[in-house]
């Protein structure tokens, strides 16, 4: 799954856009808290996300590998 592929309506979408736009490597529960999802969610989709290449896990939590740039032109897309 590519960032095109992403569906703008799912927590996936909404945990990248999330990180990206924090622009700093964040935990689980961080985002957890941020977004008021469920956290077994959160992990979820971080794995998902990760196995895509979209987000990076580093010692100090996950990173988005995509930039603001990117999501800007995912949701002005036709």
């Amino acid at each position: 799954m590519s960032l095109a592929q992403l569906d703008p309506k799912t927590s996936a979408f909404k945990v990248l856009v999330y990180l990206t736009f924090k622009d700093r490597p964040m935990k689980p529960l961080e985002i957890t808290k941020g977004l008021d999802v469920n956290g077994s969610t959160v992990r979820a989709r971080l794995a998902e996300l990760k196995k895509n290449g979209l987000v990076e896990s580093l010692a100090e939590g996950y990173i988005s590998r995509v930039t603001s740039y990117d999501i800007l032109m995912k949701l002005t897309q036709p």
